[in-house]
């Protein structure tokens, strides 16, 4: 039995997926009812990484275990800290008393030990619940994840569709390294694998390292528009991301993700090549779910 946690979000759904078509049996832990979107076969049971309700009953005869319970930003008791590393490290308990064979756990490129980046400083911690816990473990760094429900591409589709003049953050030189989704599910599965990259944590990402702007230039031309683009400085993005996670609850920017544009979220080119022997798809290739 595999365990996927997060396996009714954007992810993992395709994790769901993949699994069962290779004949795996697969259990999701979900905290609410939410059953939809689950191939046939998949078992759905209740249960909180945050409050470990349920955990130990969700760990019932799992070998293996697939952990993508995250968030991207904050929202009242949803805090990186309690989701992302409480939620793992009870998560890595639970495990550890089931007597899991293999657990995978995706985390962030950039993950690093600096409360200045609270998504990021989180993930570290959670890496580091992982790799303390004396369980066989992968740990897997993807860069961005693009695909059809993405968050990323979509925003960026969005703001070209609705606006003559783009918006972009800063000088929108940052750099990513977007991977589909689909490459991404090959990674972890693999990685379930008992002996396959043990004790090991991979950074991921496609073929090309692209800049924001460059991102939002192979987005317009997908939707064949033309587009004026207006660079606006951080320090007037900032109050109005603080003024959008007031009155918004998914607004389009945080002010901790606008932090994050100091940093490249790259890896190295041929990543995937040498880690999976997986030629990825580039993002200019394989938009055709934004033009729908």
């Amino acid at each position: 039995m595999i365990l996927v946690t997060g396996g009714s979000g954007f992810i993992g759904r395709r994790v769901t997926s993949r699994l069962t078509e290779d004949g795996n049996s697969v259990r999701v832990l979900a905290r609410g009812q939410r059953r939809a979107d689950q191939p046939s076969g998949v078992e759905v049971v209740r249960g909180d990484v945050v409050s470990a309700e349920g955990l130990s009953e969700a760990m019932s005869e799992v070998e293996k275990v697939v952990h993508l319970v995250a968030i991207i930003r904050e929202s009242g008791s949803q805090t990186f800290e309690a989701v992302i590393r409480q939620g793992t490290e009870r998560l890595v308990e639970a495990a550890k008393v089931a007597g899991v064979r293999k657990f995978v756990y995706v985390s962030a490129i950039g993950a690093q030990d600096n409360p200045y980046y609270p998504y990021l400083h989180a993930k570290w911690a959670a890496e580091r619940a992982v790799a303390l816990s004396g369980l066989k473990y992968t740990i897997l760094r993807p860069s961005i994840i693009f695909g059809e429900g993405d968050e990323f591409i979509n925003a960026l589709a969005g703001l070209v569709r609705h606006n003559p003049v783009v918006p972009v953050a800063g000088d929108g030189k940052a750099k990513f390294q977007p991977l589909w989704v689909e490459d991404l599910v090959t990674c972890i599965v693999a990685c379930l694998d008992e002996d396959a990259h043990g004790g090991q944590t991979l950074e991921v990402g496609g073929p090309e390292h692209l800049t924001y702007e460059e991102m939002l230039d192979i987005v317009t031309e997908a939707l064949g528009k033309s587009r004026l683009k207006a660079h606006v400085p951080l320090a007037v993005m900032r109050p109005l991301a603080q003024m959008m996670e007031w009155v918004l609850p998914k607004p389009p920017v945080t002010r901790d993700q606008l932090k994050m544009l100091a940093l490249d979220n790259i890896t190295e080119t041929d990543s995937m090549m040498l880690s999976f022997g997986v030629q990825p798809r580039s993002l200019a290739d394989s938009l055709d779910y934004i033009k729908r």
